[in-house]
């Protein structure tokens, strides 16, 4: 009895109005934290790689993590109600990527930092939970207008950071690059394609009621890819609004699907056909060459090392721990003190091996397909986010390191997707539909 005359007034401030504001205020305030926005920047003062932000105590950062790991959990047990049906339809159709959760687990009784792995293990789950929590709590439609908030936000905040000398424009390495709340051009480009994308598909969907809003934002994401200076940024972001533009091939009906089809089919033969010369052309307008920059010199020495544990790994997060990890090698090959090797799948491949990488690839190849059967079947630009956000973490990792990482805003937004998609397929696809709100 005295529990219930406890738990009784919890609940039900859990269903007021005020509760429901505080929910949307946490999530954007912990993607900001989670993309490293703000936070990270004021710590280092503003300094930026190569000008020893590495040297700086980000402690207090696990303290954050923390906190949301606390509140995520209490959220479940309050909004239970809400939140149940949804996520029974959740833990049924992922079965896959929680396999791959408990191999991450698994891997520290093979691991070269044991200590290290169960620590990452269990920050990749509350990092996990906290994107389960965002689908099981909103529609599609409402996780996109959190997104809106959590972009425009950034968006806004780099434009009054750009006013403080040494924070919002880079005067180091990258001098004059715009980075805005972030520690690094890099991180705030990709950042800002992520929120082009996503207000682009706000106005072909016209899922804003204020369409000059989206049109705004999508204009002041570009602005700032561009302004970021990050090669890299700028291609991914041509890319993503061909793709999005290309998308709506699988709206079409009959034969004007086929004929798309056959047409999309040629193009893509014809840059098959002539792959190296466009992608060294398309290097080449960017400022970059076939070794990305030297990334490939990076890689090789990588790829020995990958050799050495091929199946299994060095365990979760077992690698890359300076001098005091199998990372020293690398550190002495190159004569550099890399933080990783600056490509997801080599680094994913490193702490859990072929076979932990390729549990994850099975996860997102599911996702994919289902996704491509949800859109054909019933096409919604609301539906296209996760798809589109899907392509988008590929191509990053091609040359920087966010695949599966605890912490990161990407697994956020590779949880959302891929939990998201799964959802929207059962919907489609399952006897049983959801009670609860969709799409």
């Amino acid at each position: 009895m005295f529990l219930q005359d406890v738990a009784k007034p919890v609940f039900d401030v859990a269903k007021t109005e005020l509760f429901e504001k505080f929910e949307k205020a946490f999530i954007v305030l912990y993607l900001i934290l989670y993309s490293k926005g703000v936070i990270t920047l004021l710590l280092t003062g503003g300094s930026t790689e190569g000008d020893g932000a590495g040297d700086f105590d980000f402690g207090i950062l696990k303290l954050f993590w923390l906190i949301n790991y606390l509140i995520t959990a209490s959220l479940f047990v309050v909004k239970w109600d809400v939140i149940k049906d949804r996520l029974a339809i959740v833990v049924s159709s992922n079965y896959f990527y929680w396999v791959f959760l408990m191999f991450l687990f698994l891997s520290t009784i093979w691991s070269y930092r044991p200590d290290e792995t169960i620590k990452a293990s269990i920050a990749m789950c509350g990092t996990v939970l906290f994107g389960v929590y965002i689908v099981c709590r909103y529609s599609l439609k409402e996780q996109i207008k959190l997104f809106l908030w959590f972009f425009g936000i950034v968006i806004s905040l780099s434009i009054l950071f750009m006013l403080i000398p040494g924070y919002g424009i880079d005067m180091g390495k990258h001098a004059g690059a715009v980075r805005g709340i972030y520690s690094h051009k890099n991180i705030a480009g990709q950042i800002a394609v992520l929120s082009s994308a996503t207000f682009l598909i706000c106005v072909k969907g016209k899922l804003l009621e204020n369409q000059k809003l989206a049109y705004l934002g999508f204009t002041l994401s570009l602005a700032m890819v561009i302004a970021s200076k990050s090669s890299s940024s700028l291609l991914y972001a041509l890319v993503l609004i061909a793709l999005i533009n290309a998308i709506q091939v699988l709206s079409l009906r009959g034969n004007l699907f086929v004929w798309s089809l056959v047409s999309l089919g040629g193009l893509y033969f014809l840059v098959s056909t002539w792959a190296e010369t466009i992608m060294n052309s398309a290097l080449g307008l960017v400022g970059k060459d076939a070794t990305f920059s030297g990334r490939t010199d990076i890689w090789d020495v990588i790829i020995d090392k990958i050799q050495e544990e091929l199946w299994l790994g060095y365990g979760f997060d077992g690698f890359w721990h300076g001098i005091y990890g199998e990372s020293l090698y690398v550190r002495n090959a190159l004569r550099w003190n890399l933080p990783n090797s600056h490509n997801g799948y080599l680094d994913l491949t490193l702490g859990i091996g072929i076979v932990g990488a390729a549990l994850l690839a099975l996860v997102i190849w599911v996702t994919f397909v289902k996704g491509l059967a949800v859109l054909k079947t019933n096409f919604s630009w609301a539906n296209t986010w996760g798809f589109i956000y899907i392509f988008y973490l590929l191509m990053i990792n091609m040359s920087e390191s966010s695949l599966g990482s605890p912490n990161s805003l990407q697994t956020i937004f590779m949880t959302i997707s891929i939990v998201t998609v799964s959802v929207e397929f059962s919907n489609l696809f399952s006897t049983g539909k959801l009670s609860n709100k969709t799409v």
